[in-house]
């Protein structure tokens, strides 16, 4: 047993230590409602222009049914594309500039995304990394855009990586689901990616009243 755990304590080093105070039922629930919210809005462009081009009222499925309906393919990408474009707007423009460091549920959650060594606000690069690598790519079973970026990348390669992608993107999602649920700092794989973190909003100024006691 004590090998065990020595093991795991070399395995585990790396990992970040300091707690947060955010309840992990918060960090859950804002994850539902940003995967439904994200999932609707980002999907919308996507149902518009199959209702547009197809003229059917039949339920939208994936990018797949435009040419499989007979209509050219760029439908298909002109519709994956604009849902990336309002995915973008959602998960990266509205928490750098109308919410800092919040997605609409992280706002209605109150809690937010800081930097982790200072938990100041985050920048625009860590944005990119934790939002568009790290969810959008990385962790392909976290957020529904996902599916139409391994979508276009089967029909532009006429190869079906998406099932491969997506067995991918459920392993690292599951892993990060573990970080985040299993350790005491609630960093994912996303956050350690950014240099971020996920904290309460009181929890910021807790941070800079230490900081500054310290340096007295």
């Amino acid at each position: 047993m004590h090998q065990l755990q020595m093991i795991w304590m070399k395995l585990t080093k790396w990992m970040d230590k300091e707690p947060v105070k955010v309840p992990v039922s918060k960090r859950a629930i804002a994850y539902v409602l940003d995967w439904a919210i994200g999932g609707i809005i980002c999907g919308f462009p996507a149902v518009l222009i199959f209702a547009l081009v197809t003229g059917s009222s039949d339920m939208f499925s994936d990018l797949y049914v435009f040419p499989g309906m007979g209509f050219p393919e760029y439908w298909s990408y002109i519709a994956g594309i604009l849902c990336i474009v309002v995915a973008f707007v959602y998960y990266i423009y509205v928490p750098y500039k109308v919410y800092p460091g919040q997605t609409l549920a992280k706002h209605w959650m109150k809690i937010k995304i800081v930097n982790n060594e200072d938990y100041g606000n985050i920048t625009f690069k860590q944005l990119l990394i934790r939002q568009g690598i790290g969810l959008f790519l990385l962790e392909g079973s976290a957020i529904v855009v996902s599916n139409y970026f391994r979508q276009m990348l089967t029909l532009a390669t006429g190869f079906y990586v998406e099932y491969y992608l997506e067995i991918i993107g459920v392993i690292i999602t599951i892993i990060s689901g573990m970080l985040v649920f299993g350790t005491v700092s609630q960093r994912s794989i996303h956050d350690y990616l950014a240099k971020t973190r996920v904290i309460g909003e009181d929890e910021k100024q807790a941070k800079k009243k230490i900081k500054k006691k310290n340096r007295k």
